[in-house]
């Protein structure tokens, strides 16, 4: 009796809190609590689309297990016991399949099948678990004045009299197709590799061509994953210049390139080792050799050494950054990094090659996030630093009788907007500029990748992204381009583009 009188009043008395609270917070609480209940109910969907077919896998696992059983008692020489001997690390195991009944009494025997047929639905030679993973993506786009590449613009110039001041047009080479696998522990470490490629590697020249993108290598990484400590070996975005800005538009090359964003795929090698600096708090200290790569266009077959590759030694880099992404209040992330190389161009002492960068990402508030880099460098354009430029010559003079290294700057920013978990809005600027002592160094001056210097190049977008799920976004960006030659005038242009992707 003394229980249900406690009650009653605790009944009471928050039915009166709750009678006494200001209207216009219900409101807003109850439009909270039925936009969560709406998510709520959509993951609730997807998970049980997942039940279902765990469980069509299990069934169809005792099938195959019940098969296997019948077939061994009737074999002469089928095995009688269910004991497994415990494998090497790194070697797949060879046993026979317990019973049926033996499997229904062996948990960890059905939830390891389970996992399988849930995850690894790839099989491969080695027996580890392998996973396919893509977005393909479908670009439209419509543009304004003349730019260097129709459907992924980067610098743009003066339109010459009588040409077009503008096309559209619609492409599929955005696509993106990856593998990743995972191995087994090797010096305590976990090892695992991936792989990513798309359609941007040309079209041929045949007719239609122009919609049978070629298959281009994007990154490749083999890495070991200690507590503390990875190993990275492969072909990725500089390790000290790790963001870029957010876009469907640009995905052949992160947003930015040739505006202040350094991101060539370079092959390197780099270690990682964290410190903790406090609760939520690590210090991430990363060095590494890199392919000294510079901008010169390769020839059609084979391979010839670019300027850093012949100077014989390989660029180094380093970067230390405080990463408190898991922490509660004011979660950031803040780098510090530089690079450096050598270039070797025939018949001229080397060449120094370096950056110095800054990378930071930092929320501000609930729904906003800024992030952005920094840098400045010389003869980076092998980075795509200095509007792809290294080096200029004298144009009248060739073989060249002098050359002189580029100093430029350059970064981007990012504002991002999320008012929702499926809809976010970016806004971002980026620049590129060589600077104007170095570019009136000859008279007239002419890069080395066969195309004159530029002053500066500048981007700016803003882009709408709706993702109704996990599985499929669409995206609306409008993209200006300013570019400013050594010398001459200056030329701007408009992109427009629209995507739709799926992500699998």
């Amino acid at each position: 009796m003394f229980r249900l009188r406690r009650i009653s009043v605790i009944v009471c008395l928050v039915t009166t809190a709750c009678v006494g609270q200001d209207t216009s917070n219900s409101a807003e609480e109850l439009a909270r609590l039925k936009r969560e209940l709406q998510q709520t109910q959509s993951e609730l969907a997807d998970s049980k689309q997942q039940i279902q077919e765990l469980r069509n896998g299990l069934e169809e696992l005792r099938k195959q297990v019940q098969a296997n059983a019948t077939t061994g008692a009737q074999s002469p020489g089928a095995a009688t016991s269910t004991s497994v001997a415990p494998a090497q690390e790194g070697q797949p195991t060879n046993t026979a399949e317990p019973t049926v009944a033996a499997a229904d009494q062996n948990p960890s025997f059905l939830a390891a099948k389970i996992a399988e047929l849930h995850q690894d639905k790839v099989e491969s030679a080695s027996r580890y678990p392998v996973k396919l993973s893509g977005l393909v993506l479908f670009n439209s786009y419509w543009n304004r004045g003349s730019v260097d590449i129709q459907d992924l613009p980067n610098l743009t110039f003066p339109t010459p009299p009588g040409f077009a001041n503008g096309n559209i047009g619609a492409t599929m080479r955005q696509t993106l197709l990856g593998v990743d696998a995972t191995g087994p522990k090797i010096w305590g470490a976990r090892s695992s590799a991936s792989v990513s490629v798309d359609f941007g590697g040309g079209s041929p020249t045949t007719a239609y061509g122009v919609t049978a993108g070629l298959v281009r290598l994007r990154t490749a990484d083999i890495s070991l994953d200690w507590d503390r400590t990875s190993l990275h070996i492969g072909q990725d975005v500089p390790f000290f210049s790790p963001l870029a800005p957010t876009s469907y538009a640009t995905v052949l090359e992160p947003a930015m390139a040739w505006s202040g964003n350094l991101w060539v795929w370079t092959p390197a090698v780099e270690i990682e080792h964290r410190l903790d600096v406090g609760e939520r708090s690590s210090l991430a200290l990363q060095g590494g050799v890199l392919d000294p790569l510079t901008e010169e266009m390769p020839p059609f077959q084979g391979r010839e050494p670019t300027a850093g590759e012949s100077s014989r030694a390989p660029g180094i880099a380093g970067r230390i950054a405080i990463d408190r992404a898991l922490a509660t209040s004011l979660p950031f992330t803040l780098g510090v990094g530089g690079y450096y190389a050598r270039q070797r161009y025939p018949g001229f002492d080397d060449i120094d090659s370096w950056t110095f960068n800054t990378d930071l990402k930092i929320p501000l508030g609930q729904r906003f996030e800024f992030s952005g880099e920094w840098y400045d460098g010389q003869a980076v354009g092998g980075l795509g630093g200095g509007i792809w430029a290294s080096v200029i010559y004298p144009e009248s003079t060739f073989p060249h009788s002098a050359i002189h290294p580029l100093r430029s700057r350059g970064g981007w920013a990012q504002l991002k907007w999320k008012p929702t978990s499926r809809f976010e809005i970016n806004g971002a600027f980026g620049q590129d500029a060589n600077l104007d002592r170095e570019l009136n160094f000859f008279p007239m001056p002419w890069t080395g990748a066969g195309f004159p210097a530029m002053k500066k190049n500048q981007t700016e977008f803003v882009n709408f992204i709706y993702e109704p799920s996990s599985f499929l976004l669409f995206a609306l960006e409008y993209r200006h381009l300013l570019t400013a030659p050594a010398t001459g005038n200056s030329a701007s242009g408009e992109h427009v583009n629209v995507a739709a992707g799926v992500r699998f």
